[in-house]
């Protein structure tokens, strides 16, 4: 029977990415082609959601020895689950944004072997990529091997580093490589839709609530 749910699991390249953005984010998103790492936003003005301290550790302090050495803040992020625990940190209002503000936050969809096929260097995190303890890999395996059950639990006070496991991209990560935009609620939804509606490109846009708090 082990065996039996083992073969079951999805290979590391099938691996759903998510990363979250605010809905006023979109326009300059589209204007761009796609998602940019902080590295480069930092130089517009986008609507930040999370800690502007650790954003900056990210950009000056870590390093990701298996991309060239390359800073965390180089790179464009993803998790491997929503409803991240920096979701709802965010929600909570630690980061300076009024709580309650999930409403407009949306889950931008995409796939490990949709990532990796842009020719783009890649890393992943076996936990919060702006920890000073994580460990950096470029393999499948890696990904392989993080730890899983952690990583889909809705329960993760005792394992919120490493359901932080980060999917990290450097370079453009091309609107075109998502699809999907997962909303809070019906509002949030039909906003993104007004948003995408001149897109050749549109994801598909759901409601999904329990990818919040």
């Amino acid at each position: 029977m082990a065996e039996s749910h083992l073969t079951m699991l999805p290979r590391p390249e099938d691996r759903f990415i998510f990363h979250i953005t605010d809905i006023e984010n979109l326009p300059s998103i589209l204007d761009a082609g796609g998602l940019l790492s902080d590295a480069v936003m930092s130089q517009r003005d986008p609507t930040i959601i999370g800690h502007s301290h650790i954003k900056q550790r990210r950009l000056t302090q870590i390093r990701v020895p298996s991309c060239g050495d390359r800073y965390v803040g180089e790179f464009l992020p993803f998790y491997f689950c929503p409803r991240s625990p920096m979701l709802y940190t965010i929600n909570l209002g630690n980061t300076g944004r009024t709580p309650g503000c999930q409403k407009t936050i949306v889950h931008l969809v995409s796939r490990v072997r949709d990532a990796i096929t842009l020719g783009e260097p890649w890393a992943v995190s076996d936990g919060n990529a702006g920890a000073f303890h994580t460990t950096f890999d470029s393999t499948l395996q890696f990904i392989d091997d993080l730890d899983w059950p952690a990583i889909e639990a809705t329960s993760w006070a005792a394992n919120r580093h490493q359901k932080q496991a980060e999917f990290l991209f450097a370079g453009l990560f091309p609107w075109t490589a998502l699809h999907e935009v997962g909303c809070y609620d019906p509002v949030a939804a039909e906003a993104v839709t007004t948003i995408i509606t001149n897109q050749n490109h549109r994801p598909r846009v759901t409601v999904r609530r329990d990818w919040y708090y």
